[in-house]
């Protein structure tokens, strides 16, 4: 039984020597195609982006037709009739209505230095005309709701 098994080793790393051979001097003794020759390589230049499609602009009462948006960015405009805030996870809620029901913008906590590294307060927009540009959240709990991540999302129209 011993005698097979080495004799079909043997055959295996000789032909393994016998392609590495044959790959080393292949190697050694093809010249590398002179500087210029070999295959062409065109560049085409990739076709110019297309504008950007503005959001569209909704006001902040048109709850069903935000709802509509949900998962697509929109521009929302409407006066904050209320800043919530919540202590134990330190988010701030920007609502435009009176009911749970009406949209919210929020700033969690981790957005927060951006904020105030712009010396923004979001208690400081109770009561403004605001105009919030991201992407619309139809959370199942909390209703529609946009996630405000950075200052630059929040245009002051008041």
């Amino acid at each position: 039984m011993k005698a097979p098994f080495a004799r079909t080793a043997l055959l295996v790393a000789a032909a393994f020597a016998a392609g590495l051979l044959s790959h080393l001097l292949y190697q050694r003794w093809s010249a590398p195609a002179p500087e210029g020759r070999g295959y062409p390589v065109v560049f085409s230049p990739l076709p110019p982006a297309p504008p950007p499609v503005e959001a569209p602009l909704l006001e902040a009462r048109d709850v069903e037709k935000i709802r509509g948006l949900a998962g697509q960015r929109a521009r929302i405009k409407g006066r904050v009739f209320r800043v919530g805030h919540s202590a134990k996870s330190d988010t701030y809620f920007l609502n435009f209505g009176p009911s749970q029901s009406s949209f919210t913008g929020v700033i969690f906590a981790s957005a927060l230095p951006s904020f105030e590294k712009q010396k923004i307060r979001p208690r400081n927009y109770e009561g403004k005309e605001l105009e919030l540009t991201g992407e619309i959240k139809d959370h199942p709990k909390y209703g529609v709701e946009m996630i405000l991540e950075d200052p630059s999302q929040i245009k002051l129209l008041d």
